[in-house]
């Protein structure tokens, strides 16, 4: 393993030289593009003046910032083997970021910022004012080296929607653009006429409600009426079903009954295609045609279940405020209230987690599972953004019973991955928890991480390895109990 650990270490070095690359690659085209200024006298030929030859240009990076010729785009794409389109965004984004986000661009040539991400930020906070761009640049860049490249974006989405004054009139928009377009055969969308599509627009909980609808649908086909067909297959054919509402109905019924009828009636190709013609399909519920599917089932068993967590804090009012709906989407409160119209909602308390009591057995209890969950909303695990909804409750502190009684507690849950959960069995990575209530991942070469509920930080932040490294100090593997 020491050998690894150097390769390692060499990779680290080599990681934090292309971070430093990148940064002064973007500096070096703000400041070429800048001053990229053709000579004077250059439209002159033959002592005549030629329109076409006049430089133009044209404003990039937002107020203050200098016009740029239109050539230096040229130039650029060039020098560096890309496209003119390509290099016209480079450019935007360097000019931008060094002009309207200075602080940014600062910490992105000190390496405290990855280049990459402070043009992208860049990008997404240019349509706010000003000064509440830099606002939200501030408070993102002090923790976005928590997080993977998801949950970093993730992050200043959610800064951007609680700081944006427009976020909600904008919403409310695009809520009223919502539709759906069909497409059958030969129109442009396919080259082939056995085809046909639907392009729907729709709100967030309309859409994951359907999705379940869809793979509700597929499920059945397969379980009720004996269909092998590959699974995108059978979610395509859900489309089919859904839009016969009676049909579906009785498809849902049957599986909610968990009793395959063997001899089920079938539905002919056509109108008029003989009943054993090729492309007849069953019936499930003993009926045919478009009036079968009498509800004798509890709705509630037969209405597809969508599970979101909805977040939304206690101190959330007036304009601004915003929703979290599954730790991904952010949306303006008001903007809630249109999507939650219509639908179904059962709410659940508030886990109350400083008074979740230990427990003795080895497996945690539901409520025990959900608290864990709740606590900890992403596995434990360096930069990952999963989710811990499915994933497997690993005792930090090994459970044993000669330790006696409440060892399954809050503190000595977390939540892993099946994958991490067999290498930290086998003592290859160990993981412990400080007083803080934040998780020490140790890897097998020894390198650690303090994963938080909020982010990971390396406990060497990556701008000062280079330092830490030449002095010599290297950090030693720990182990959990």
């Amino acid at each position: 393993m020491e050998e690894a650990r150097l390769i390692a270490d060499e990779l680290l070095r080599q990681h934090l030289a292309e971070r430093r690359a990148k940064a002064e690659k973007v500096a070096l085209v703000a400041e070429l593009a800048e001053r990229y200024i053709l000579p004077a006298g250059a439209e002159v030929v033959h002592g005549r003046m030629v329109d076409a030859l006049v430089e133009e240009v044209y404003p990039v990076g937002g107020p203050g910032a200098p016009a740029i010729s239109e050539f230096a785009p040229m130039e650029i794409a060039a020098l560096l083997g890309v496209s003119t389109r390509r290099a016209h965004v480079m450019i935007d984004g360097a000019v931008h970021l060094k002009w309207q986000l200075p602080e940014l661009f600062e910490q992105m040539r000190r390496l405290l910022v990855d280049a990459d991400r402070a043009v992208q930020a860049s990008y997404a906070v240019s349509k706010l004012p000003g000064e509440i761009a830099r606002q939200v640049i501030r408070r993102w860049a002090a923790v976005q080296e928590r997080y993977a490249w998801t949950g970093a974006f993730k992050k200043l989405d959610e800064m951007i929607a609680e700081a944006d004054p427009s976020r909600a009139e904008d919403e409310a928009r695009l809520l009223d653009e919502r539709q759906v377009k069909l497409w059958v055969g030969n129109t442009g969308q396919s080259s082939h006429a056995v085809l046909g599509g639907v392009d729907a627009t729709l709100d967030v909980l309309d859409a994951k409600l359907f999705g379940a609808a869809v793979a509700q649908i597929a499920a059945l086909l397969k379980t009720v009426q004996g269909d092998e067909s590959a699974l995108d297959i059978r979610r395509a054919k859900a489309f089919g079903v859904l839009a016969r509402p009676a049909y579906a109905l009785a498809l849902i019924q049957q599986g909610a009954r968990q009793a395959a009828d063997p001899e089920l009636p079938i539905e002919p190709a056509g109108p008029d295609a003989d009943a054993d013609a090729a492309g007849q399909r069953y019936l499930p519920a003993g009926c045919a045609g478009h009036t079968c599917g009498t509800i004798d089932v509890p709705l509630e068993n037969l209405l597809p279940k969508v599970t979101v967590d909805v977040v939304v804090e206690a101190d959330a009012v007036g304009a601004h405020s915003v929703a979290r709906i599954d730790d991904a989407i952010t949306i303006a409160t008001s903007s809630l209230a249109t999507v939650l119209e219509g639908k179904q909602v059962n709410l659940r308390p508030v886990i109350d987690l400083p008074r979740i009591p230990a427990e003795d057995q080895y497996r945690p209890s539901v409520a025990m599972r959900r608290a864990v969950r709740a606590l900890w909303r992403t596995e434990v695990f360096p930069y990952s953004t999963l989710r811990s909804s499915n994933k497997d409750l690993d005792h930090v502190v090994t459970f044993a019973l000669r330790r006696g009684r409440g060892q399954t507690s809050l503190p000595n849950l977390v939540p892993v991955n099946r994958r991490f959960h067999r290498a930290k069995t086998a003592g290859l990575w160990a993981t412990a928890m400080d007083n803080h209530g934040r998780a020490i991942q140790t890897s097998p070469l020894g390198y650690q991480y303090i994963v938080t509920q909020y982010g990971t930080e390396p406990v060497i932040p990556l701008h000062r390895y280079g330092r830490h490294i030449e002095g010599g100090t290297l950090l030693r593997r720990r182990r959990s109990a």
